[in-house]
């Protein structure tokens, strides 16, 4: 071989290698580059939900609804976004305008109780602000109420919201209270009607469904007949808060569960939130009830 032909094959050789060495380094990057656009951080569902004590007047204003709600806003404006918070309680049409009026920039969509025409009888304080469009499926009024419980139209409510392309049904609820009489039958006729009129006709395998709310359930064995009749999951808390409500009782009340048998959740992580600020050097209570956070994942 001479000279002239060996100079251009090693030119052919060089160039050859160069080509490769760029065409493997382009490629490597391009798959950096798609690996950046998936943010397994963005599969995420946040959700809150909280009783929020805001009772209809005249009786409300016995519990400063107005100077409540100021900070139940500055708290939700200072926390993490969530896709969508969950109210009970919120039967204050004035109360729920001041809250939404507020925070409609981080939370454009709302779903509002039913106005009710019977005129003792309030909404069912059932409220939604959401970051994500929302739609109410369906809801439910409970057949049996009792005691002060009866002023209240309490109930459920189906919505829909879609994160990344994927559906999420959620509940939102809040059962009968006690008032210092153990009213078990009345919250099992109550969770009964849910998943009979509820979750059964809506019912759709590929949808994950989530159960948000205040259900006055503390006792373990209860709430076990119940997650075994809803086919719920509940799980640990995380945090050293383990009760979501104030003063002597200290108990755990507001659940987030979850239905996942056909759409498995990378993790669903649920902690107990104190908002309360302080004013005037003294703890000032928001409500009576800690809100419940849940992040659940999937991949």
């Amino acid at each position: 071989m001479n000279i002239a032909t060996f100079k251009v094959s090693f030119f052919i050789i060089l160039s050859f290698v160069s080509w490769s060495y760029t065409t493997q380094r382009d490629s490597i990057q391009v798959l950096d580059a798609s690996g950046l656009q998936i943010n397994p951080e963005e599969n995420q569902l946040k959700i809150l939900s909280w009783n929020i004590k805001m009772l209809p007047a005249p009786y409300g204003w016995l519990f400063k609804p107005y100077k409540r709600a100021e900070s139940i806003i500055q708290s939700l404006e200072d926390s993490d976004t969530y896709d969508i918070i969950f109210f009970q309680e919120a039967f204050s049409g004035s109360v729920r305008s001041k809250i939404y009026k507020t925070l409609k920039n981080i939370y454009p969509y709302q779903i509002e109780p039913k106005y009710q025409k019977v005129f003792y009888k309030s909404n069912s304080g059932l409220w939604a602000i959401s970051r994500l469009p929302i739609t109410l499926i369906d809801d439910i009024s409970f057949t049996k109420i009792r005691a002060w419980d009866r002023l209240a139209s309490k109930g459920a409510k189906l919505y829909s919201i879609r994160k990344n392309q994927k559906e999420f049904y959620l509940i939102n609820t809040h059962f009968q209270s006690d008032y210092k009489t153990d009213y078990s039958d009345i919250r099992s006729s109550q969770y009964t009607e849910i998943y009979k009129d509820l979750i059964l006709p809506n019912e759709k395998s590929d949808v994950p469904l989530i159960l948000c709310g205040d259900l006055n359930i503390s006792q373990s064995a209860k709430l076990k007949t119940m997650l075994e009749k809803l086919k719920l999951k509940n799980g640990p808390m995380t945090g050293k808060l383990q009760h979501s409500t104030l003063g002597r009782s200290k108990e755990l009340l507001d659940y987030i569960l979850v239905k996942s048998e056909h759409a498995k959740f990378h993790s669903v992580k649920r902690r107990i939130i104190d908002f309360s600020r302080r004013v005037k050097g003294e703890k000032f209570l928001l409500s009576d009830h800690y809100p419940i956070e849940a992040v659940i994942s999937w991949d």
